[in-house]
């Protein structure tokens, strides 16, 4: 038995998808239009824009909406995590922070899969923003709807879907350290 999943939990039992593969597929899509749209404004002047992946959770979403970008990029990642194989949020523990020397003058876009609370993406963001970039953006998959968001006002500048309030796992979200590879986005049963 896993040591990170109730021994009962079964996936077509316990859940229910709440957001299709095929709606995530093309929220994909317009989201990479936007981006594309947005990084071909003269005031990047082609420049390759240092796309850093969040971990674990932006991974999924992160493979998927780079086959739709088509402006000059550079691919690297982040890693700072309130949750670890948890379901609720801890202090930021950071396993891979930005370096000012790979952020300094450069166009920033930040990639990951759900803003909830925002606390570990704001962070994130204002870490970067200490490194001086020219610009720091962050577009995310999901954004969770309630109004447990940073006081400070961040959220991202790119948003691919709302979603409700519960707890969900796939397209990057897991559930106990499991099921960030599953297509659809899925929700506990009530």
């Amino acid at each position: 038995m896993n040591q990170f999943t109730e021994p009962s939990f079964n996936l077509e039992t316990d859940a229910e998808v709440i957001i299709s593969q095929s709606h995530i597929d093309q929220a994909i899509q317009t989201l990479a239009d936007e981006l594309n749209r947005h990084y071909s404004s003269a005031e990047y002047d082609g420049s390759p824009i240092k796309v850093y992946c969040i971990m674990n959770g932006g991974l999924y979403f992160t493979g998927q909406l780079l086959r739709y970008l088509t402006f000059p990029l550079q691919l690297n990642y982040l890693h700072a995590t309130r949750y670890g194989h948890h379901t609720s949020g801890a202090a930021l523990e950071w396993k891979c922070r930005p370096e000012t020397k790979d952020i300094r003058g450069h166009h920033i876009l930040l990639l990951d899969d759900i803003f909830d609370e925002g606390l570990t993406l704001e962070a994130i963001d204002s870490k970067c923003r200490q490194c001086h970039p020219k610009s720091v953006h962050s577009a995310v998959l999901t954004d969770k709807l309630h109004k447990r968001k940073p006081t400070s006002g961040f959220k991202p500048d790119f948003i691919g879907l709302a979603v409700e309030d519960r707890y969900l796992f796939g397209c990057g979200m897991d559930y106990q350290g499991l099921y960030r590879n599953l297509p659809a986005i899925y929700a506990l049963k009530s």
